[in-house]
């Protein structure tokens, strides 16, 4: 009996052992992992990063995903054997080496496989050539803030080019006119004239788009009155559009209206400085232009202002070095000049500070204390250099651009004590400044189109004027 019971027991164990056995064969998988989706057409740059992306499904479950190109050192491999993922979702981004040449085609395998070793590859073709650069818009015509009356017809001419390497669509938005342009050329030109026959202020919006989405967005204004009266008026002494264009701030000078019943839109003041003896200087109630006004003196009637149309109108002369109120009245047609002393506080020393900001001897990021890197820091000022004539103007010469081996904004403000924050001055208008702010305002953040240049900055604490002129 005892042997039964053991033949009997050793036929159970094996069988078990049997079971147990093909337990533990792997399932035999006859499916094959499939690309769901797969972004096939990549547009990228040299340095750029790119994403690869599809989704991949598959019964037995994907366990591998491989992208692999040797040209790049790329070898990725995403396992996951931790479980069973019927369905990937991949998004895999990827630094294009520098070097990589522009304009060359590459072609990548993406190999999936599932559980059971079946692997399926597709290809991902990448194209260095991505168009990251927006179209361009240079308008003409009008200049943006100007004036002009009602007249015959035609008040109002907006004339427009748009570039870019390959353009789609340009979209003309006001309350007189809205077009949608299809665009196939690199560059499209845009004129049309409007008859304007009620007071107001027109402002167009000019939107350019390229084919790989790219937009440009620009606007445009005019100020149309019945009689020549003006919400704004600058006072300059350069002579060229391109110099009231080609400052990053500060060209030309605001001044201020006259709020009394009866002058304002009428009567505006300026208080400038004339750096040199019979300095010449106009008034324009546009601010990038000379056209389609200007306001300077007649020189056969002493007082009298004159109206031109250009830069060629005769000037206001300031016979002295030094400060002046300088007042133009249109509804007497008259200016006057008054020579005065400021009486507020002068600075042994101003100071710049921010980020991007770079003189011949050091940046406005290294410590002048340690010689750490210290950006936006008063200890790292650099410092203006004084005027001869005058205890309230500074200058200094700096180069703009991007601060290495630091993330930050490029900027500036300013203050006149290397060992603490006051007094300081930042800008009344960030994205367009007229004027510093004492204790207060905003942080200037340079664009990008600065980057890389050589500015002259000049600074007046008594006007709270600061401008930043290409050297």
């Amino acid at each position: 009996m005892k042997t039964t019971k053991t033949i009997l027991l050793l036929i159970i164990s094996f069988f078990a052992l049997l079971i147990g056995c093909s337990d533990d064969d792997s399932v035999d998988v006859d499916s094959v992992p499939e690309f769901e989706s797969l972004l096939e057409e990549i547009s990228s740059l040299p340095g750029q990063t790119l994403t690869f992306q599809g989704v991949f499904s598959d019964l037995a479950g994907i366990e591998t995903i491989n992208i692999k190109y040797e040209d790049w050192f790329l070898d990725k491999t995403i396992i996951k054997t931790d479980s069973l993922y019927t369905e990937y979702v991949l998004s895999y981004d990827f630094l294009v080496p520098a070097e990589a040449e522009l304009n060359s085609v590459h072609t990548i395998p993406i190999t999936i496989g599932n559980s059971g070793g079946v692997t399926n590859t597709r290809n991902v073709v990448v194209t260095l050539n991505q168009d990251i650069s927006s179209p361009i818009v240079t308008i003409d015509s009008p200049a943006n803030s100007s004036t002009v009356l009602i007249g015959d017809g035609d008040e109002i001419t907006l004339s427009f080019t748009v570039t870019d390497d390959e353009l789609s669509e340009v979209i003309i938005e006001s309350s007189l006119v809205n077009e949608t342009i299809a665009v196939t050329e690199n560059t499209y030109s845009y004129s049309n004239a409007f008859d304007i026959t009620s007071p107001d202020t027109y402002t167009f919006t000019i939107t350019a788009s390229d084919a790989s989405g790219n937009t440009t967005i620009e606007t445009v204004s005019v100020n149309v009155f019945n009689e020549l009266l003006f919400d704004v008026m600058y006072i300059t002494d350069v002579t060229t559009d391109e110099a009231l264009n080609s400052d990053i701030f500060g060209i030309p000078f605001a001044t201020a209206a006259s709020e009394v019943v009866g002058e304002d839109g009428y009567v505006f003041k300026a208080k400038y400085y004339a750096p040199e003896a019979n300095t010449e200087v106009r008034f324009l109630p546009q601010k990038t232009s000379f056209a389609p006004y200007a306001f300077g003196a007649n020189p056969d009637v002493a007082g009298e202002l004159a109206l031109g149309t250009d830069a060629t109108v005769n000037p206001i002369v300031l016979p002295e070095i030094g400060y002046y109120e300088v007042t133009m009245d249109l509804n007497a047609q008259a200016y006057a000049i008054t020579p005065y002393t400021p009486t507020d506080d002068v600075y042994d020393q101003v100071y710049i500070l921010g980020r991007g900001v770079f003189t011949e001897d050091s940046s406005t990021c290294i410590s002048n204390v340690d010689g750490s890197n210290q950006c936006w820091h008063f200890n790292s000022g650099q410092p203006f250099e004084a005027d001869s004539n005058s205890p309230y103007l500074w200058t200094i010469d700096v180069t703009v651009d991007d601060q290495p081996d630091d993330e930050g904004e490029n900027g500036f403000i300013l203050n006149a004590n290397p060992s603490g924050w006051s007094p300081f001055w930042r800008v009344d208008n960030a994205d367009d400044p007229e004027a510093t702010v004492p204790g207060g305002g905003a942080n200037y953040v340079f664009p990008d189109s600065a980057l890389g240049g050589e500015y002259t900055f000049i600074f007046d604490t008594h006007l709270n004027r600061i401008s930043a002129i290409p050297r």
